[in-house]
């Protein structure tokens, strides 16, 4: 199972957090931003950024589905 971190990066003002998310995976970590409005509390903030990371993982899944299934494939000799 992949441990998430989630650490809160800064206030940016007008209501926004930022979050940073740290993923460990084969090829390393990976970190990326994610910027949310002020839900009220540390609670609230730290389950409205993981699920905007849920959301932002889906959508990267379907662009990479999409994109590895319109690249050639290379074909075998035989």
């Amino acid at each position: 199972m992949t441990n998430v971190e989630l650490i809160k990066v800064e206030e940016q003002g007008s209501g926004r957090l930022l979050f940073s998310v740290r993923v460990p995976t084969a090829a390393g970590k990976m970190e990326f931003p994610i910027a949310i409005d002020d839900q009220g509390s540390q609670a609230l903030n730290e389950k409205t950024a993981l699920r905007a990371a849920v959301i932002f993982a889906g959508e990267l899944e379907v662009s990479l589905r999409r994109i590895l299934n319109a690249t050639p494939q290379p074909r075998s000799i035989g």
